[in-house]
């Protein structure tokens, strides 16, 4: 049985780039090829299209003609868009990402750099996380969140990554404190930690005792609890009650990388081990749309600090 791959359309008046396209990610992706805007429109009205890669020069109607006409069709609108252009501006930089666009990329990349343009569009795909009637306020939450790890992951290292991608999350979600935990088989160790800190004797020792971490371990799934001190679950359960810290998430993150994750239909496959364990305590309760937007994300995104942190 052949392998189901998502439909990457790359819309450019180039053949050369059709071409190296084709060679470049064939192998991932059905690539569906149109030489103009309006033959990528008839495209999407006759196949489900997961990415869109388009030049943003080309004669008629141009890629960011293309892109305004995209924003305008409510079924098709959340598809990423990845613009290729050879003569960037700020101006149309500015209007491209206005209408919705994912992200620029220099054509010089797909000659100089071509991995960095496989990595890009993996990036993309895998934070393009879509959550039915999300307030607007946690769309734009989202939305600089995934703008904030593209720029950062850029250096390639992955503490700095994290400690940024954390520093920024914490920031929008208004946390008042934020751990993050790498996990390498009986080996934890804590990165960091923002906001209200655990107390000096409080270490990974200490946290494997805790009943949510092992079940975290167990069960491979993000938490909501908004009672922690009640309830008695949770990590950190004396400085939760002395800093009023009664909502918390705690999410797992997988030792999977973007394309394996892509590969898997984005699915996380059951015996996947963990990596990473990020908490967010905060004095107020966490909605339900907060936390299915935070776990999903963070959770897709933890395949880019996954590739970052194998690479260290």
């Amino acid at each position: 049985m052949e392998e189901e791959k998502y439909n990457l359309l790359v819309i450019d008046d180039d053949a050369p780039i059709h071409i190296m396209m084709g060679k470049l990610l064939g192998e991932e992706y059905n690539i569906l090829n149109a030489k103009s805007a309006q033959e990528g429109i008839d495209i999407l009205a006759s196949k489900p299209v997961h990415f869109i890669l388009t030049d943003i020069h080309m004669p008629g109607m141009s890629g960011l003609d293309f892109l305004e006409a995209l924003m305008m069709d409510a079924e098709r609108r959340n598809i990423p868009v990845l613009i290729m252009t050879s003569l960037p501006t700020v101006d149309k930089e500015q209007k491209a990402l206005g209408l919705g666009a994912a992200d620029f990329i220099d054509k010089v990349l797909f000659t100089q750099n071509k991995q960095e343009v496989a990595e890009r569009i993996r990036m993309k795909l895998v934070t393009n996380v879509q959550i039915p009637e999300l307030p607007e306020e946690l769309v734009l939450d989202k939305k600089e969140i995934i703008k904030k790890l593209m720029f950062d992951v850029s250096s390639g290292d992955f503490v700095t990554t994290t400690q940024k991608l954390c520093k920024f999350l914490g920031h929008r979600l208004k946390t008042d404190h934020l751990s993050f935990w790498t996990i390498n088989g009986d080996n934890v160790q804590m990165l960091l930690a923002n906001g209200v800190q655990p107390p000096r004797r409080y270490g990974p020792k200490e946290l494997k005792k805790e009943d949510t971490f092992q079940r975290v371990l167990e069960q491979k799934r993000p938490y909501l609890v908004n009672n922690v001190i009640n309830s008695q679950k949770g990590i950190l359960s004396e400085v939760s009650k002395q800093e009023r810290l009664t909502a918390e998430i705690g999410i797992p993150l997988f030792a999977l990388t973007e394309k394996e994750l892509i590969k898997n239909k984005m699915k996380i496959p059951p015996k996947t081990p963990l990596f990473g364990f990020v908490v967010l305590k905060r004095t107020r309760v966490f909605t339900s749309k907060e936390y299915k937007m935070t776990s999903l994300l963070m959770m897709n995104m933890g395949t880019i600090l996954w590739r970052l942190y194998k690479n260290m």
